[in-house]
């Protein structure tokens, strides 16, 4: 009867259970593929970013979202801040269309009423948008409060923003960008339903 070396087997099976290991580690941490058949990592020609949101939006959109919140409408005084410069928002925009363009931008009022900056915001919009849905808040609120600003009454895109009254006594406003591609396509809302306007709650 022939003996085998007792440490053999255990080396092959650990030497299996690595090679296995290091097969998992040639994909990266965080990337996702976007075709829904493709199995496995995709090619190493492909570069995938470590987050893939939307399908990537064409020229006109990101120029349009850029010009949009370039030649955004906010009151007299507002000074342009960054996102870390005022506390954070609790709601937020999801667009159901895509791809989609979509960018940020916040500013700062000095001792102001948020019912009077939304209400100001509401009757001057931003030029070649409209304000299909006005506002209605009470006086003294200083909750969150939003006006939508649209190309049309029934886009889904465009500025959605966002007011509050901070414990400075300032207020302070973030603008919630999108502007779709020209082969966007919205997400089914389901049956009998219909999105409503971006800013209408």
């Amino acid at each position: 009867m022939r003996m085998r070396p007792r440490g053999r087997g255990l080396s092959i099976i650990a030497g299996v259970i690595l090679v296995g290991v290091l097969a998992g580690c040639a994909t990266p941490v965080g990337s996702a593929d976007p075709s829904p058949t493709r199995k496995g990592p995709p090619p190493a020609s492909e570069e995938v970013p470590e987050t893939v949101a939307t399908p990537t939006a064409d020229a006109g959109a990101i120029a349009r979202a850029h010009t949009w919140l370039d030649s955004a409408s906010v009151p007299e005084g507002a000074v342009r801040v960054e996102a870390g410069d005022v506390p954070a928002f609790h709601s937020y925009v999801g667009w159901p269309c895509t791809p989609v363009a979509t960018l940020t931008g916040y500013w700062r009022i000095p001792d102001a009423d948020a019912v009077d900056t939304v209400n100001w915001m509401a009757a001057n919009p931003t030029p070649g948008l409209t304000v299909p849905f006005m506002p209605h808040y009470p006086a003294g609120n200083t909750g969150e409060m939003t006006v939508g600003q649209l190309p049309t009454p029934d886009s889904q895109e465009g500025i959605v923003f966002d007011v509050m009254r901070i414990y400075d006594g300032s207020v302070v406003i973030r603008a919630q960008v999108a502007a779709l591609a020209a082969d966007a396509t919205c997400a089914d809302p389901g049956p009998g339903s219909r999105w409503g306007a971006p800013g209408q709650g």
